[in-house]
């Protein structure tokens, strides 16, 4: 399995000391976990690919090979929005 199974550690300390995020801290936030759990699907996608091959479920295999390659797209698409917030005035 991946480094990154599914322990989803959401560090959110709501102390409302602090000025609260702005939109575009919670904007960069958001995308970089994201970000963070597509990767994390992408290799748990791949390796359930692998076992159904070697099952003999190819067809499925392929699909979900194919999946993985969207959600690598998906990512991609993921890190351009996180430039087009964090370039944004």
């Amino acid at each position: 399995m991946s480094h990154h199974d599914h322990g989803h550690h959401h560090h959110h300390h709501h102390d409302h000391e602090k000025a609260p995020m702005s939109l575009k801290e919670q904007l960069e936030t958001l995308i970089a976990h994201w970000v963070d759990h597509n990767e994390a699907h992408k290799g748990t996608y791949l390796s359930w690919a692998e076992k159904a091959r070697e099952g003999g479920f190819t067809e499925a295999a392929d699909l979900i090979e194919e999946i993985a390659g969207m959600t690598e797209a998906v990512t991609a698409k993921l890190k351009e929005t996180a430039e087009k917030v964090h370039t944004a005035p």
